[in-house]
């Protein structure tokens, strides 16, 4: 009478056992249980946009405001996928102005979203740097600022 219980409750455990490596193994494919987690980002496909690209230079001190340039850094990986909590860093060149700091996380969609002013008329070049593998992103944009 044990016997036939102790087989009864192994059997069950068993079965018990495979049923939860069948679900696992077909709700998430291999490939995606065992691919790393740590991917490096495209420097092709990650991009810059940038919006608008002329703005006026000013002194926020004064009458004259400067026009705040929207800058949006997308990081992704090889396969063109969004790579997000990614720490990219912004450089200008001339330096200007980099607003909440030159360095921002990109969030769910990959994005970094930064805003430029300057204080002087002249062509600003845009850098960014995903500064965990450090990466730059290839295409790089101008941003004019006039008088």
């Amino acid at each position: 009478m044990k016997d036939r219980k102790f087989l009864a409750l192994t059997s069950f455990f068993f079965l018990l056992f495979f049923a939860g490596i069948a679900t696992v193994a077909l709700q998430k494919p291999t490939n995606q249980i065992l691919r790393a987690k740590n991917v490096n980002p495209s420097p092709l496909k990650s991009f810059i946009i940038v919006f608008p690209q002329i703005g006026v230079a000013g002194d926020e001190g004064s009458d004259k405001k400067p026009t705040q340039i929207k800058v949006s850094v997308f990081i992704r990986d090889e396969g063109g996928s969004v790579l997000p909590g990614r720490s990219v860093q912004l450089a200008t060149t001339p330096t200007s102005s980099i607003k909440p700091a030159d360095t921002v996380s990109t969030d769910n969609l990959g994005m970094a979203q930064f805003f430029i002013t300057s204080n002087t008329a002249g062509t600003v070049k845009l850098t960014a740097t995903d500064l965990g593998s450090n990466t730059s992103v290839s295409n790089s944009p101008t941003v004019e600022f006039t008088q």
